[in-house]
């Protein structure tokens, strides 16, 4: 069923490009028009967030899905999406980036579909690929703000925009990264969402040592990103914060996260 929707959403797409040549109306895959059912979708998940958080105040085990690198793998991420509905246990969803392949409007839709039939809400941070074209545009009018945070069962989730080549090579914002990172409040668990993992090629030396120092520093519980299709969990800079690289979809990969107050158990999927 999700393979053809799929479909029907590619095939639609190629009509309204082609009915532009008729002139009924004008359609671009290079548009930057969203629909306003299609806006704030973080605000909107966050609110059906809070009420699951209101029915389970007594809970204090939840569970995490998370994707990245979805690209225009849509069949691949509609699997994902069709196993996270089946696994009744997950809470809400965390998609590390690269939402689409080329900022296009057309794409945004499409992921867009796939992901607002979930049960469960669902939370994105930007990806490179997602800033070409018109697409930081489109990413701040469908999803929000690029830098964000919120807590859920007493566990801080930054949201971080570490894009860095395709932004003209402007430096992240660390300032804010410090700021939300660094709070007198006693969280269970604090974990960093950042599209490019930070021994990547994008990061100089001093970005690097900048990004891992407030890891360590924050005593961060994990820092989680995606960019190399290719899934990685381990301390990589040989200390105690551990560093996630979710595989993509189109790789047949996606994971899982249980969380309680005391532990953390990762578990790595399969199509």
């Amino acid at each position: 069923m999700r393979r053809f929707q799929i479909i029907l959403i590619i095939a639609l797409t190629l009509f309204l490009a082609t009915t532009a040549c008729e002139r009924v109306f004008e359609y671009s895959l290079y548009s930057s028009n969203v629909r306003n059912d299609r806006r704030d979708t973080h605000r909107k998940n966050l609110e059906k967030l809070r009420l699951i958080e209101s029915q389970m105040a007594d809970e204090d085990t939840f569970k995490i899905g998370l994707i990245s690198d979805s690209h225009t793998y849509y069949n691949s991420l509609a699997d994902v999406a069709e196993q996270i509905e089946n696994d009744t246990n997950i809470d809400l969803v965390l998609h590390g980036g690269d939402l689409t392949d080329g900022g296009m409007i057309a794409e945004y839709n499409i992921f867009h579909q796939l992901m607002h039939d979930l049960k469960a809400p669902y939370f994105t941070v930007i990806g490179n690929h997602d800033c070409l074209a018109n697409g930081r545009y489109i990413y701040n009018e469908m999803f929000g703000p690029e830098n964000y945070s919120f807590v859920f069962k007493n566990c801080k989730f930054v949201f971080f925009n570490n894009i860095i080549w395709e932004l003209n090579n402007a430096e992240p914002d660390y300032q804010w990264l410090r700021d939300e990172l660094f709070s007198n409040i006693p969280y269970d668990h604090l974990f960093v969402i950042a599209h490019i993992p930070p021994w990547s090629d994008q990061f100089t030396p001093l970005n690097t040592y900048a990004y891992h120092r407030m890891m360590d520093s924050a005593n961060v519980s994990m820092s989680i990103h995606g960019h190399h299709h290719d899934h990685y969990f381990g301390n990589y800079f040989g200390d105690r914060i551990p560093y996630l690289v979710i595989g993509s979809p189109g790789k047949d990969t996606w994971c899982t996260l249980t969380v309680t107050p005391d532990t953390l158990i990762l578990e790595t999927k399969k199509l």
